[in-house]
């Protein structure tokens, strides 16, 4: 197995409504993923897809997928030397998913794994440190959980595995103009701002305003 073909099915690991939840640590695509070839199993999926120049197999559950489709996976464990009977064919390799959803072009494109920036900071050290960090430009990385649109804003929350959520310290709050959608990971660029009441009941502890993405 090439290098770049392991690199892929190591982080392959999806949009219709019947598609799964995102996975916890977000989508493992590294970039735009596309369905070349389908067989429908019962409760399940055997897609060939393609990403970039690789291609691999992966099993998934049913989403309805078809030829054309692009989806969004999670990370899996691969088998070698898999027989697929239905196609009388041999693949070198099957990786087992629990997590897809099908979605458009657009999201396939915008919903591409980010490596965390060297200077981003932690959830958990955003709110240890929040009186000498705020009204300071910050950079998060994390997992988007949500992601609202409202009063002409965008209101994404941002987790990344660190701080207390009987605290409440392991979710921050970014706002934007920028789309980003659920289990998309991001690193995101902004001014971190403390005790910010927007009315309507809406305060937050920690906010990141007028956050842009990082490249």
């Amino acid at each position: 197995m090439s290098l770049a073909l392991a690199a892929l099915v190591g982080l392959l690991g999806c949009v219709r409504s019947n598609g799964t939840e995102p996975p916890p640590d977000g989508w493992a695509n590294t970039g735009p993923t596309v369905v070349e070839q389908v067989v429908d199993r019962p409760e399940k999926q055997l897609l060939s897809v393609r990403q970039g120049p690789w291609q691999t197999w992966v099993e998934v559950p049913a989403v309805g997928a078809q030829v054309g489709d692009y989806v969004l996976l999670g990370k899996g464990s691969a088998r070698q030397d898999v027989e697929i009977p239905e196609i009388g064919q041999r693949a070198g390799q099957v990786v087992d998913i629990a997590h897809v959803q099908v979605v458009d072009e657009a999201t396939a494109r915008r919903t591409v794994s980010a490596n965390a920036p060297k200077d981003a900071v932690s959830v958990a050290t955003v709110y240890a440190e929040l009186d000498q960090r705020a009204d300071k430009e910050i950079v998060v990385y994390g997992s988007v959980v949500k992601a609202t649109s409202a009063v002409g804003s965008i209101w994404v929350h941002v987790q990344d595995g660190t701080g207390d959520a009987a605290a409440g310290t392991h979710d921050l709050t970014i706002q934007t103009q920028q789309s980003v959608t659920a289990g998309q990971r991001v690193a995101f660029r902004g001014m971190l701002r403390k005790d910010v009441d927007l009315g309507f009941g809406y305060h937050y502890d920690a906010l990141v305003e007028d956050a842009a993405l990082v490249e």
